[in-house]
């Protein structure tokens, strides 16, 4: 039997489309960033999974005043799309912020995701 070849031509975008997809899914969009935000109220680290995936992560985030560290908020480990690290309010205006991003899976172990800093709002990063 002969096969017409828009059907030849439609089977074979419908094989790359399921490749595409399965190349999606396998995909995570991480982001991180860390912020020393005075008009938003945060000094903060932040890991997040943009397709709302939960994966193990643990966030850290250092603040220093005049290049001294003072305290490290961290997340803990937990099984989420949004590790959080930080605090809100007007107390903690130390100047910078060091973010520690970590991962941790049966597979590969703990890894470190990366480091992210801030001095300011970073408002136009969000690590993608």
């Amino acid at each position: 039997m002969l096969v017409p070849n828009s059907f030849r031509k439609l089977s074979s975008f419908m094989v790359f489309v399921v490749a595409l997809l399965g190349a999606v899914q396998s995909v995570q969009a991480v982001g991180i960033v860390s912020r020393s935000c005075l008009p938003a109220g945060a000094q903060e680290s932040v890991t997040v999974d943009w397709t709302f995936s939960k994966d193990w992560y643990w966030t850290g985030s250092d603040h220093f005043r005049n290049g001294a560290l003072l305290h490290t908020p961290n997340s803990g480990w937990s099984h989420t799309w949004r590790s959080y690290a930080g605090h809100l309010g007007n107390e903690f205006w130390y100047g910078s912020v060091a973010g520690h991003h970590w991962r941790w899976s049966a597979s590969t172990g703990i890894a470190l995701m990366g480091i992210s800093t801030a001095t300011d709002c970073n408002l136009g990063q969000w690590g993608l």
